[in-house]
């Protein structure tokens, strides 16, 4: 999605913290090693090519513009919307690779295996925000997920961040069955660059 003239992109997102953020982090910097092959003693990847994410967040919008003078109305909208709610836990499965939509980006995920219905409960409600600011709902068929390693396209193919999903889905996925569960309690709305 190309720039919008007097708009401000937007997302809207599930917030983890603590523990839980620490050690997503800390498998985000393990893909990487995988991903970006090295000589020993050397970075594997410059900050330009790969990054481990260190503000994981479960994703519950598309990309989407608003004018300055709506942000306002939006977040007033938003958090009436989940006014009530109580805090959520979601539990992580296994390793997978995902494209943003205009496939500049290649992304190592870890996806919500716990706490499914939870999330979606709160992405219903997102998404009632999104349609009455005439903004898209969020894909149909949602795979919760957390990003924990952002690849630009230029740097690594598809096939490339997939197997290494596959690699080190294998090896891992038993180390993030043995994460404990992320409580969430804060949606975030991020708006600017």
């Amino acid at each position: 999605m190309g720039h919008v003239r007097g708009g401000w992109s937007g997302h809207v997102g599930l917030v983890i913290t603590g523990r839980s953020r620490q050690q997503l982090h800390a498998l985000g910097l393990a893909c990487i090693e995988a991903i970006c092959p090295h000589t020993f003693g050397t970075r594997p990847c410059d900050e330009q090519r790969a990054e481990a994410l260190d503000s994981p967040h479960i994703t519950l919008t598309r990309a989407f513009y608003v004018q300055e003078y709506q942000i306002a109305g939006f977040v007033s909208e938003l958090e009436a919307s989940i006014r009530g709610m109580g805090a959520l836990t979601v539990g992580f499965g296994a390793l997978r690779a995902f494209a943003n939509e205009r496939g500049d980006r290649e992304f190592v995920a870890v996806e919500v295996a716990a706490g499914r219905d939870s999330v979606q409960a709160v992405l219903e409600r997102v998404d009632h925000v999104m349609e009455r600011f005439g903004k898209p709902r969020f894909f149909a068929d949602a795979r919760f997920h957390t990003s924990i390693v952002r690849l630009d396209t230029q740097d690594a193919s598809p096939r490339s961040v997939q197997r290494a999903a596959g690699i080190l889905g294998a090896q891992m996925d038993e180390e993030i069955l043995r994460l404990p569960a992320a409580r969430i309690d804060t949606l975030e709305c991020v708006f600017g660059d």
